[in-house]
């Protein structure tokens, strides 16, 4: 009759644990630093925003003061193309009288198309100025941009070394992970998956009052820390849920 295999128990798998515990906190770090390196970029990426918004303002300006010119010119245009046609008109008068109202409505014409060709050189000095300011804003927009690209270049260098010490963590875990029991690796791995710092296991830890988890610190029944003395079967803290061992011996060397 074939013998059920030998199932393993806690203990033995604790070391196990504990290398693969160890490589989980190190990729937890990397990968929170990970998360953080962009944030390098948040104050540079404001000023390019800020940089960008001002020449935008400048550029309209400047465009809409180019469409007021154009306006005026069209409408000088048009109050030129008037009086001509009345000067025609008024040719043809056959009456003094006729003639001295077509003069009294040419010179009113002249009169509007000399004041805004005021208007129009006046405008025209804005233009000068909204085009002068709105180079100036692009050039700052465009050193902004530039000093964000290079600070991006920066960022992604270390991003990329970040990844490569990731790439060999998650190996050697893997390798890690192999070494321990399926059924105590999937309770392990749920654990750790619920936990914001990663850390699936925690110490009992001896003190004059008795036993405590060394992650959240409450105290361990009489009957729980014989449970993790014989460490038979996994146990897990009846606080913080992660799974309790006896702190015996340091944790060996992480898989390679």
């Amino acid at each position: 009759m074939d013998q059920q295999p030998h199932k393993p128990i806690m203990k033995a798998q604790i070391p196990h644990l504990r290398a693969l515990q160890d490589l989980d906190k190190q990729i937890f770090r990397w990968n929170k630093e990970r998360l953080q390196k962009p944030r390098a970029l948040d104050s540079i990426d404001k000023e390019v925003a800020a940089r960008r918004a001002e020449h935008d303002g400048k550029l309209k300006s400047s465009k809409d003061a180019k469409l007021e010119v154009e306006k005026k010119e069209l409408d000088l245009k048009e109050r030129e193309e008037r009086r001509k046609r009345l000067e025609g008109q008024r040719d043809q008068s056959k009456s003094n009288k006729e003639y001295q109202g077509y003069n009294i409505e040419i010179a009113a014409i002249r009169n509007d198309a000399g004041r805004i060709e005021d208007d129009v050189l006046k405008l025209m000095s804005s233009v000068e100025d909204a085009t002068k300011l709105a180079g100036e804003a692009k050039s700052a927009m465009e050193a902004a941009q530039g000093k964000h690209d290079e600070a991006k270049m920066g960022v992604d260098a270390e991003i990329a070394k970040i990844d490569e010490e990731l790439k060999g963590l998650r190996d050697r875990r893997a390798a890690a992970a192999s070494a321990v029991d399926a059924d105590f690796l999937k309770i392990y791995e749920r654990i750790q998956r619920s936990k914001t710092d990663a850390v699936a296991l925690a110490a009992a830890v001896q003190e004059a009052d008795g036993y405590h988890c060394g992650a959240c610190r409450m105290g361990i029944t009489f009957q729980d820390i014989n449970t993790v003395m014989k460490g038979k079967d996994a146990l897990q803290c009846r606080s913080c849920s992660r799974l309790l061992y006896l702190d015996a011996k340091p944790a060996p060397a992480p898989a390679k």
